[in-house]
């Protein structure tokens, strides 16, 4: 299937802010630089046709994030298409991820222990951003 324009960009976006909180996070938080010198490797997000994708390259604790394919990463996340890398990323959950494994929307390529690893950063990013988006004084709609 291939990608509208509108998907390419979402997603797009979607990758370009991750990179941008990796980085913050990698800069300004101890435990999350602390995490980042357990592995070095070369991992990858990106759509099968490869009209996205991005690089994380880890070495030692430091972190370089670059647009485009690398020709062999350590660890691959592979969409099917962009439409199903926007659902799934904007889901944003783990229930959201094994569905999307389950149907054939997401593969893995590589080194699935160096994979685990990357998915388990992904992870501790997003709970530090939870942790510091509730500790802003903002106006927050009663549930």
């Amino acid at each position: 299937m291939y990608s509208t324009w509108k998907d390419r960009a979402r997603l797009e976006a979607i990758l370009a802010g991750l990179s941008a909180s990796l980085y913050l996070a990698s800069r300004l938080s101890r435990d999350f630089k602390e995490t980042l010198r357990e592995r070095s490797g070369i991992a990858e997000i990106r759509t099968a046709d490869y009209a996205v994708a991005w690089r994380f390259h880890i070495t030692h604790g430091r972190l370089r994030i670059v647009r485009g394919p690398h020709p062999n990463p350590d660890y691959a996340m592979v969409y099917k298409d962009t439409a199903g890398a926007v659902a799934v990323m904007t889901k944003g959950t783990e229930e959201a991820f094994m569905q999307a494994v389950m149907d054939g929307t997401l593969a893995f390529e590589g080194d699935l222990a160096f994979g685990m690893w990357f998915n388990e950063l992904m992870q501790k990013l997003g709970s530090l951003l939870k942790e510091k988006m509730e500790a802003l004084p903002l106006k927050r709609a009663p549930k």
